[in-house]
């Protein structure tokens, strides 16, 4: 996988108002049920009265259960909406009844939402994702309370939201773009798609990365597809010269060995991506050394249009105290 923060065709949107950025009101599809598609090694559904039970193809995930997985395992779930979600190792996650809320505790889950379901929301201990129609990767990591939200594409209905817990800031991610939110900072900057659909064991066998490919019409990412692609081909050829090597906070099936180093890579002082620079690890992907950046930025003007070209001067930001 590779970040960047060259010029990029998509706009970065760091921080705007909640009135530039809102999503056309839409009926909301609630979430009733899901049910586990695929299970890979130890994964177990604990019930809200603390009974623990092996997790085995066609049950029920339901409302108020926490779905763990163990060490190199990994869940597919299918909610009664079409939606997909993807759930990596040593995850945890829960969902509310009668909402479209799903809680990170820990780990890593991808989230596919077709159109026309509603707004849903990702919620970390210390960040809120909301997606409409599209798709997010959002991972976090308790001993650094650090999330990281990866866009995939971006919607008709708008970007993928992201709010702070701790400054409340709204950051607004296009298809490609990674945020990465703890200690109070945040930045952004973009990352490569066609790399992370090649290289992250989340993502194998769905094909995203295949133009050609047709899926069936009762497959979940159909009607998603279209615009995962659209991201994909708008994305410009990453440059993977003077690079250094991803330290795989993504990858979920990294050896043991190396998770903690992983889980301890971003610190927050000075900025969470500063500290790519001097890891060098050897899981797959790539990842660009950031410049030297100014310790603020300036939002976007407010004559540009969402979604319009547009030169980033840097592509990764850091919050301050407003």
């Amino acid at each position: 996988m590779v970040f960047c923060t060259k010029p990029f065709r998509a706009m970065l949107l760091a921080v705007v108002s909640g009135a530039a950025i809102a999503s056309p009101a839409m009926a909301e599809v609630p979430w009733a049920w899901a049910k586990l598609r695929t299970s890979t090694n130890q994964v177990n559904l604990l019930t809200a009265s603390g009974s623990s039970r092996p997790a085995a193809i066609d049950d029920c995930f339901c409302p108020g259960e926490t779905l763990n997985t163990s060490q190199r395992s990994k869940a597919e779930v299918l909610f009664n909406d079409g939606s997909l979600t993807r759930i990596g190792e040593r995850a945890s996650v829960r969902f509310w009844p009668n909402t479209r809320r799903l809680l990170l505790n820990q780990g890593t889950a991808a989230v596919f939402v077709p159109p026309n379901q509603g707004r849903t929301t990702v919620q970390t201990p210390n960040a809120t994702v909301g997606l409409n129609s599209t798709a997010v990767v959002v991972r976090y990591v308790p001993s650094r309370q650090l999330t990281l939200v990866m866009a995939l594409a971006t919607s008709p209905t708008g970007p993928v939201l992201v709010t702070t817990g701790e400054t409340g800031q709204e950051l607004a991610l296009q298809g490609g773009q990674i945020a990465f939110i703890g200690g109070g900072s945040w930045q952004i900057v973009e990352f490569d798609l066609l790399e992370f659909y090649q290289t992250s064991d989340l993502m194998a066998g769905l094909r995203l990365d295949d133009p050609n490919y047709r899926p069936p019409t009762n497959e979940p990412l159909a009607a998603l597809r279209p615009s995962l692609l659209q991201a994909l081909n708008q994305q410009a050829p990453f440059d993977a010269g003077n690079s250094i090597l991803d330290p795989a906070l993504i990858t979920d099936l990294t050896p043991g060995a190396g998770f903690q180093e992983a889980e301890n890579l971003l610190v927050t002082p000075p900025t969470p991506v500063d500290e790519l620079r001097r890891f060098n690890d050897t899981p797959p992907g790539v990842v660009t050394p950031l410049p030297e950046m100014p310790p603020t930025a300036s939002p976007p003007a407010e004559n540009s249009p969402l979604g319009a070209p547009a030169v980033v001067q840097p592509a990764t930001t850091t919050a301050g105290d407003g």
